[in-house]
């Protein structure tokens, strides 16, 4: 079995949409890829497009079942990041500028 994770994205505690990998989860495999995509957007556009990603993206893996969970939440203006391994255990949590500096750029 691969590593699972799934980032969230949420504005105001209300579900925006997410993805989740099935193979190969691990942060340092997604995190340039999603920290390039949030400078490339703003707010509005998410939710301009929200129910784009939410056909786009689902929500249907459990989260007590991942290796990892990030959640992005949009409605601050930094973007906040949270990311949990195993069991819901905090692995970091900060801005999305703090998180680039954790996980280099493409």
């Amino acid at each position: 079995m691969g590593t699972r994770a799934k980032i969230r994205i949420e504005t105001k505690g209300r579900y925006v949409c997410a993805k989740y990998f099935n193979m190969d989860g691990h942060v340092e495999n997604w995190a340039p890829i999603l920290i390039t995509a949030l400078r490339q957007t703003t707010l509005e556009t998410i939710l301009k497009n929200r129910q784009l990603f939410k056909f786009m993206c689902d929500d249907y893996e459990r989260d007590e079942y991942l290796d990892y969970l990030c959640e992005v939440d949009v409605s601050e203006e930094h973007y906040k990041v949270t990311v949990y391994g195993y069991n819901k255990k905090l692995l970091f949590e900060g801005t999305l500028d703090e998180f680039s500096e954790h996980y280099d750029e493409i």
